[in-house]
């Protein structure tokens, strides 16, 4: 049976009610496994919510946004 890791670290998010950051990272101590390895099987849509958390909390330049 294959672990989906994108699914368990959504799931992590929602009942700890913590950051997408965050939620790798406790995975990643659960699993006793390396972060980089752990980066490369999120789905796109983990490493964008991760990356718009790492812009709000000026971790990253921001990219310029189109006015509405």
């Amino acid at each position: 049976m294959a672990i989906d890791i994108s699914e368990t670290i959504e799931e992590i998010v929602k009942n700890k009610k913590i950051t997408y950051m965050d939620a790798i990272l406790e995975y990643t101590n659960e699993i006793d496994g390396e972060i980089e390895g752990v980066a490369k099987m999120l789905n796109k849509s983990i490493k964008d919510k991760v990356e718009a958390e790492a812009q709000s909390l000026n971790m990253m330049k921001q990219e310029p946004k189109l006015p509405i």
